[in-house]
């Protein structure tokens, strides 16, 4: 999703780029469009009955009680907790924001992951000191979690509030990137909202939609076998990929980030997201 590009050698020398499409008030056409294909747009989306397993999930990652379990959910990118206790997406120069663990709260039976509006000591990607304006939540099933082909049923909320960068995703395990799975992705209010797939640096397959069809509560499924990826927002399949499949085990992450250009009044709001399933395969 955010256009990851190589980052710091910490452990996982790539850190996912999630493609950064739009700058605030960008359209979809602007800078890398053109290495994108295109897979339809919403009017096209075809209403189909979403293939749920029927047995239990191999991982249920539900929300109980007031703290996450950390057996499960780690709220940093893997290795990336040693800086001041956080994390920040080095390989990705369009997000602004510090990632804490204060930032995701646990009650009610959801998590949230919480983007605020505060200045919040973090640290480049060296280590060194770094002032941010913004900080936010991120969860990583990581610890929990790292699957080869199944079928992924997220239930969430993403907020859509300018300068805010949610994303419901998936990541290499070995820390090597590309390839990205973006089960859902949005820019603010009406920059753009759709679901990804990065096989390289160099091209990617895109599904772009209407933000209404991701307001309030969604269910986000994602079918990965061998040969296909296809992906659900409700009851639409909104992207289907047969080119170039990941084959490596993956694990799930959950943000909310703030793009640039940073403004006052961004960052300002919430994702909540009530469960996470996988039936592997």
């Amino acid at each position: 999703m955010r256009g990851h590009k190589a980052a710091v050698g910490l452990g996982f020398t790539v850190l996912a780029v999630l493609w950064g499409l739009p700058a605030a008030g960008a359209s979809a056409s602007g800078p890398g469009a053109a290495a994108l294909s295109t897979a339809g747009s919403a009017s096209r989306h075809a209403t189909a009955a979403v293939p749920q397993p029927k047995e239990k999930p191999e991982f249920d990652g539900t929300f109980r009680g007031l703290h996450l379990n950390r057996k499960i959910w780690d709220t940093c990118y893997p290795t990336m907790q040693s800086y001041h206790g956080g994390c920040q997406n080095w390989g990705n120069h369009e997000e602004a924001e510090w990632y804490l663990p204060s930032q995701v709260k646990v009650s009610k039976g959801r998590v949230a992951l919480v983007a605020e509006r505060t200045r919040t000591v973090g640290a480049t990607s060296t280590g060194a000191r770094k002032v941010y304006e913004c900080r936010s939540g991120m969860i990583t099933s990581y610890p929990g979690l790292r699957f080869k082909y199944g079928f992924v049923q997220v239930v969430a909320k993403i907020p859509h509030a300018e300068g805010l960068w949610p994303a419901l995703w998936l990541l290499p395990a070995n820390g090597q990137w590309p390839p990205e799975i973006d089960m859902v992705e949005s820019w603010g209010v009406n920059v753009l909202t759709g679901s990804f797939y990065h096989p390289d640096t160099g091209r990617r397959s895109r599904s772009t939609y209407s933000p209404s069809l991701t307001e309030g509560w969604q269910t986000y499924s994602l079918s990965w076998t061998r040969s296909k990826l296809t992906y659900w927002v409700g009851n639409q399949v909104v992207l289907t990929v047969t080119k170039n499949v990941p084959r490596q085990r993956m694990f799930f992450l959950a943000d909310l980030a703030e793009y640039l250009p940073a403004k006052p009044g961004y960052c300002s709001g919430r994702m909540l997201i009530k469960s996470v399933k996988v039936w592997t395969s």
